[in-house]
């Protein structure tokens, strides 16, 4: 059977977005529920936990998954490579996150810190276990079944935490909640694609994967940096408790579009893979991924904006009101930063890793420029940081990507507005336009919007 890049997304998307926003549902109602008897500056703690844990995160994943929803062929021996990677990154990872506790306690003077972060430094090697179960799922486009362990993770985190924060527990409600997530999702993972190593991998495969997830890494560690490092300089600078009401402001938009992009992104990158050899459909679907990421997500980031202030007064106690503001910033830049998802997924795709590196070299110093200057004016100036980068990623991750492949920046921008209005405006035509491409070498059809392969 021939495979359709529009089914299968429109599929898989349909079935990742339940099980992540399944999941998310899970946790705003167990948040919205703890923060009754949890404290800003306690929710700020682990704030920091979850910071300091993003960037060790990124590192014990090393890109590995990547690589085995990438490979072309030889599939078990990437798949054995993968798994004895990961576990070696993730226990490494875990190992040094437990060392250095203590450390990071003394700098933000929090002595909780260090038993907080030595606990949940747990996770990484727990998920580091079933990484390959998680990839194959993605590369398979099997989405369906990755809801079973996704409602796990969720429901185990809520559960746990709301019970232990009833019971006085504090910001070990919220630690204890997550280290159990980890463990039951990765139960059920193993359960519902089981796999298991069969035999040791070649030292060329370990080479080939390292080498493939070490440009990955450093490139989403530094695309990482707006998120993890305005908390922890918020956390040092400002206090926990403004650390606690920034950190629930990422909440709602979290749920109405960042967890999109996330589960968006998660299907174009094996969808892409598939079609990677074909540069025309490659460069049509990249288009249209544009297109109807771009609708979808303006408008929500626009509702999320509006109804900020009755959502948060509905939901939470005057303590955190603070949120509402931060909260509008962020759902705006949350919806331009769908832009910047659907470029990176293609280059992750045609295995152009070293291209998201040097981008996200260039945009280092803007990164942490921005967020430095901004933290000591309060939560408030960090959003619209957050905004402002936002915007400005798009144009190195555009300009390098047109090296891969035949894409023009007007046409991209055609891309933006819905397709009713676009049609609205152009006659259709009969066929579409095709012209030479110099850098793929083929014929590679015009992203003209009367192109009857339906997306979604």
């Amino acid at each position: 059977m021939t495979f359709s890049a529009a089914k299968a997304t429109t599929r898989n998307v349909s079935w990742a977005y339940a099980s992540f926003a399944s999941t998310k549902v899970l946790n705003l109602v167990a948040i919205v529920l703890v923060a009754r008897y949890v404290g800003p500056a306690e929710f700020g703690l682990m704030a920091i936990c979850l910071a300091v844990m993003g960037y060790f995160e990124i590192i014990s994943q090393f890109g590995l998954g990547a690589a085995l929803i990438s490979a072309r062929d030889r599939l078990e021996e990437t798949a054995n490579a993968v798994f004895i990677c990961a576990v070696g990154m993730s226990a490494a990872m875990a190992g040094l996150l437990w060392l250095v506790s203590g450390q990071i306690a003394e700098w933000y003077g929090a002595p909780a810190l260090r038993d907080l972060l030595g606990t949940i430094a747990i996770a990484l090697f727990i998920r580091g276990l079933t990484s390959v179960n998680s990839s194959l799922l993605y590369r398979e486009l099997k989405l369906r079944e990755k809801m079973a362990p996704d409602i796990a993770r969720g429901l185990t985190k809520g559960v746990v935490s709301i019970i232990l924060a009833m019971m006085g527990y504090g910001v070990w409600a919220l630690a204890l909640g997550y280290l159990a997530s980890a463990i039951a999702g990765s139960l059920v993972l193993a359960i519902v694609r089981p796999w298991r190593p069969t035999a040791l991998p070649g030292p060329a495969m370990i080479r080939h994967v390292l080498r493939f997830g070490i440009h990955l890494i450093g490139a989403e560690t530094i695309n990482s940096t707006p998120r993890l490092l305005d908390n922890l300089l918020i956390g040092k600078i400002l206090g926990p408790a403004a650390l606690g009401v920034y950190a629930l402001a990422f909440r709602i938009p979290e749920l109405g579009i960042k967890s999109f992009t996330t589960v968006v992104g998660s299907v174009l990158h094996p969808v892409m893979s598939r079609i990677q050899s074909d540069p025309a459909e490659l460069r049509q679907y990249f288009y249209q991924s544009l297109r109807y990421c771009a609708l979808l997500m303006f408008g929500v980031g626009a509702a999320i904006a509006v109804l900020s202030a009755p959502l948060v007064h509905v939901l939470y106690s005057p303590k955190w009101y603070g949120m509402i503001v931060p909260m509008q910033i962020v759902a705006v830049a949350f919806a331009i930063s769908t832009l910047n998802m659907v470029p990176g997924k293609l280059l992750k795709a045609v295995s152009r890793t070293d291209l998201l590196f040097k981008v996200s070299l260039i945009n280092l110093p803007l990164f942490v420029g921005l967020i430095v200057l901004a933290v000591p004016y309060g939560i408030v100036a960090v959003a619209g940081a957050q905004l402002v980068l936002a915007v400005l990623r798009f144009i190195p991750t555009f300009i390098v990507m047109k090296r891969v492949i035949d894409v023009t920046f007007p046409d991209t921008l055609r891309a933006w507005p819905p397709p009713s209005s676009v049609r609205a405006s152009r006659r259709p035509e009969p066929m579409p336009r095709c012209r030479s491409s110099p850098a793929l070498k083929s014929s590679v059809c015009s992203p003209g919007w009367w192109c009857s392969r339906p997306f979604i």
